[in-house]
């Protein structure tokens, strides 16, 4: 079933956060199919495989209404939750877990396409370890499939121990 060569595989761990309002309410007779083919499409562009089935549950809170599913990819996992309240505009929160580095831009194009995104904030995590990786987050906004803002608040051991360094500073200062 793995489609990945060893060669083609390496443990990234990579994090994308994203929060979208939606342009209209999903069908709800659909949502089941809907979310199947959205994870049959995401698996396509991360390059990753099922580790298991899809878990769907409608909300049993009347507070939160709508349905949540997480799927469970090879060595990571792909959750989402899908709100809407009348008066209120439907949104979704959709956490990506990949050990394998993807185009960010290609995943908003597929959550477009199945969702309809409005006004969307994402954030991407390269989650590393170890003495010779770098950490980095990245804020991403953008309306549809388009990509409005990209600001790097985090990039590699380097910047941390900076920021360490001036908040030390600062509570030295106001401490005087």
């Amino acid at each position: 079933m793995n489609s990945l060569s060893n060669s083609d595989f390496r443990l990234n761990h990579e994090i994308f956060v994203l929060d979208a309002y939606l342009e209209k309410e999903l069908d709800v007779p659909q949502r089941r199919t809907g979310a199947k083919k959205f994870i049959d499409d995401i698996l396509r562009t991360l390059k990753m495989e099922p580790m298991g089935g899809l878990q769907f549950h409608e909300a049993l809170d009347d507070r939160a209404p709508g349905w949540s599913f997480i799927q469970p990819i090879t060595t990571s996992h792909i959750s989402c939750h899908y709100f809407e309240r009348p008066g209120r505009k439907p949104h979704v929160r959709i956490d990506f877990y990949s050990c394998r580095s993807v185009n960010w831009a290609d995943v908003i194009a597929v959550c477009d396409k199945h969702f309809a995104l409005e006004k969307w904030h994402g954030t991407f995590i390269n989650r590393q370890i170890g003495e010779e990786e770098n950490r980095s987050i990245i804020d991403i906004r953008g309306r549809g499939k388009t990509i409005m803002s990209e600001e790097t608040l985090l990039k590699g051991k380097d910047v941390i121990v900076e920021e360490a360094k001036e908040e030390h500073l600062e509570t030295v200062l106001a401490s005087m």
